[in-house]
């Protein structure tokens, strides 16, 4: 390629030798200039941006599977200080991030392959599911210029492409990303709706060739607001004791909210007020 010259302002007789090299025209940062890019503004690669992203969240553990779709993602987890958990079966990595966020109260996060990886974890997400287990699930799919066009183990048959599908009577919310402009904002919300109201599983699906895409690296600047978790005033509260102080058959009939509650210990201080009544739980 012929060399450039950039004979104005500050960079005259500024020689380059490859179009990319060439300097940007001058402006304020975040200013969209001729070229059509922001000056200021850096990018990289989406997968990194997404692992840093979860770090910033608390995200201490991944389980999954390796697959060829997802291995973008794992290069970037592999300079990560998140553990990944690599498993022999799909199903065993979910089971695991369900326990994970049942002792922890954090959102298990799942990593699987596309087709038989995701249809393999699918019991594991159905169960976290059913009881308000907060999860978060990444599947890996086929690039986004293949998609619907019946490539190596694409879930097609009556499905036209959309793996996802599987996922979504029994999923709080299933996205997929079609634009990796999307995939900060689409993470965002899986994250707070595994938490929110009831919890449960969300499904992330990615094109694979997202991951190796390029972002600004300020696309993942937005984090999950605080989820308040569920609490009774003093009131409801006395009013609840006294009506068990009362009864004369009384049982305690225990829901997983026990578990999500804001209460510190909430589990034990359930324990303690059915051994002070003697009531069966």
């Amino acid at each position: 390629m012929h060399s450039l010259t950039h004979k104005s302002g500050a960079y005259s007789n500024v020689e380059v030798k490859d179009v990319s090299d060439y300097v940007l025209p001058q402006g304020k940062v975040g200013e969209t200039v001729a070229c059509g890019r922001p000056v200021g503004t850096e990018e990289k690669i989406a997968s990194y941006l997404l692992v840093e992203y979860l770090e910033r969240l608390g995200v201490e553990v991944i389980f999954g599977l390796c697959g060829h779709t997802i291995v973008g993602f794992l290069d970037a987890l592999s300079k990560s200080k998140i553990r990944y958990v690599s498993v022999r079966h799909e199903q065993v990595a979910a089971h695991a991030a369900e326990g994970y966020a049942r002792v922890t109260g954090k959102s298990g996060v799942l990593l699987t392959h596309l087709g038989p990886g995701l249809s393999n974890a699918v019991t594991g997400i159905a169960n976290a599911a059913l009881d308000s287990i907060p999860m978060v699930v990444f599947a890996g799919d086929v690039p986004s210029y293949f998609f619907g066009r019946h490539p190596h183990q694409e879930i097609n048959q009556f499905l036209d492409g959309g793996q996802f599908e599987l996922c979504r009577p029994f999923c709080k919310r299933v996205y997929r990303v079609d634009r990796v402009n999307d995939l900060p904002r689409i993470v965002e919300r899986a994250f707070h709706l595994s938490v929110s109201g009831r919890p449960g599983p969300v499904l992330v699906d990615i094109p694979m060739d997202h991951f190796s895409s390029n972002l600004f690296v300020d696309a993942f600047a937005k984090v999950p607001p605080q989820v308040t978790k569920p609490s009774l005033d003093a009131g409801a509260a006395q009013l609840i004791v006294e009506t068990l102080a009362e009864a004369k058959n009384p049982v305690l009939y225990a829901g997983g909210g026990v578990t999500t509650a804001m209460a510190e210990g909430a589990p034990e201080l359930l324990n303690e007020l059915a051994g002070l009544l003697e009531l069966p739980v």
